[in-house]
């Protein structure tokens, strides 16, 4: 197994990254560490000076949250005054995944898919990961935390919005750089599923990464066990939408994304939409109150 080789996680908020992140972490190798956000929010040229760059990163409340001393990673940079930008952000997840005792890393942040140009360019050997899931249950998720759409006009242009954007910057990039896992076949096939991500990661498959849930019971932060409960119970199938999402709420859905929904495969419930539901998607489109979204029962959380 390589030692190196950036990977990226990314997609549409609410899509299952966390529960894809707790799956790679159980490998025995793997560490992902928490969202970073500080890989674009930090950049701002090609060559950095180590100093700046540590001090900077230091006081970044994503940095913060890795519980990782900034020394360990000052010592993978000593003796240098500038370094790649790449190079110094690796010393940051080397120095996380070496603190797990672990020597292969990636990342997980799901809004990195508004930047995959700038991030294949300053690491073209990487790999990136676009975790897809049927927006519908996307849209549903976001009753379930405090941010994010709370309209399901407003849910459904975002998602389409990032997953397009994901599938257009992405799929340029070629089948050895890029690849589309599907939620919904992570849930029904995981060992085939995982199987095949470990390939295309150059990873050894380890059983361990299905018997995820131990391990994340002690490890996921509160944060996100607080807005993604299923990530410490084992893997179960899910399609919530068509049971709890009201039918007037799925025709407005699939009036604005229903394209994007047809383009990856998803069946859609209304494929041609009424007046009713066109309108309701303009008024979406210019903020306004359309199919607020309600909070879901109880237990029927989703990961991010």
């Amino acid at each position: 197994m390589s030692t190196s080789g950036m990977f990226f996680i990314v997609g549409s908020a609410r899509s299952g990254t966390t529960l894809l992140r707790m799956m790679l972490n159980a490998h025995p190798e793997v560490a992902v560490p928490p969202e970073s956000r500080f890989v674009v929010e930090l950049y701002s040229s090609d060559e950095v000076r180590v100093d700046d760059f540590l001090s900077r990163l230091g006081s970044h409340r994503r940095w913060i949250s890795w519980d990782t001393p900034i020394e360990d990673v000052r010592a993978r940079l000593a003796g240098m005054s500038t370094v790649p930008y790449p190079e110094a952000i690796e010393a940051a997840y080397m120095a996380f995944a070496l603190s797990r005792n672990k020597k292969r890393y990636g990342d997980k942040t799901p809004r990195y898919i508004e930047h995959l140009p700038l991030l294949a360019r300053l690491w073209p050997d990487a790999r990136f990961v676009h975790l897809v899931r049927d927006g519908r249950e996307v849209a549903l998720s976001y009753a379930d935390v405090p941010f994010g759409p709370n309209t399901v006009a407003k849910a459904a242009a975002l998602w389409r919005e990032r997953v397009s954007l994901g599938m257009k910057q992405g799929r340029p990039l070629g089948s050895e750089r890029y690849v589309e896992l599907r939620y919904e076949r992570l849930l029904e096939s995981p060992r085939e599923e995982i199987e095949s991500l470990c390939a295309f990661l150059d990873l050894d498959f380890d059983p361990a990464m299905l018997d995820y849930s131990e391990q994340a019971r002690s490890e996921v932060l509160d944060r996100a066990r607080l807005y993604n409960p299923n990530v410490t119970r084992p893997i179960t199938k899910t399609r919530s939408w068509d049971e709890q999402m009201p039918k007037s709420q799925v025709e407005v859905f699939e009036a604005i994304a229903g394209d994007t929904l047809s383009e990856l495969g998803y069946e859609r419930l209304f494929p041609a939409p009424g007046l009713g539901a066109r309108l309701a998607s303009l008024a979406g489109r210019a903020g306004l109150p359309v199919g607020r979204l309600a909070k879901r029962t109880a237990g029927g959380a989703q990961e991010s």
